[in-house]
């Protein structure tokens, strides 16, 4: 009688990343009206553009295991840039922080979001700027 229907929903709700050129981007918005704003980069003022490295990082951390993966809006504490060389998260790069006593790796997407994951030290490597 009652069935199940699966349906896919982002991860972060209300929130879509566009890979576009700015001119595509904005005719997207104007000429579609689509009801779409975007994020503003606080320093130049248009629109906030994500790397992407910090795309690439933060869709393979998502796609192993976005229940293990807490997000935060806050101002985490500045610390070591770190990469992971062992495990499954072996490439992604990200900042050194402790929260709860626990190693973890924060991957940031500036004036959107920050991810933690928590690694152990020993598949760390510090990266030099």
């Amino acid at each position: 009688k009652y069935r199940r229907k699966r349906v896919e929903v982002p991860v972060i709700r209300n929130l879509i990343f566009v890979h576009a050129t700015k001119e595509r981007a904005c005719f997207a918005v104007n000429k579609r009206f689509l009801p779409v704003f975007y994020i503003k980069d606080l320093y130049t003022g248009g629109m906030l553009i994500v790397p992407d490295k910090q795309m690439q990082d933060f869709m393979f951390v998502m796609d192993l295991d976005p229940e293990g993966v807490s997000f935060d809006n806050d101002g985490l504490c500045e610390g070591s840039k770190v990469e992971v060389v062992k495990g499954e998260f072996a490439g992604i790069e990200g900042e050194l922080v402790r929260i709860a006593n626990r190693t973890h790796v924060v991957i940031r997407i500036p004036q959107v979001l920050s991810l933690s994951i928590r690694i152990p030290k020993s598949y760390l490597r510090i990266v030099e700027n």
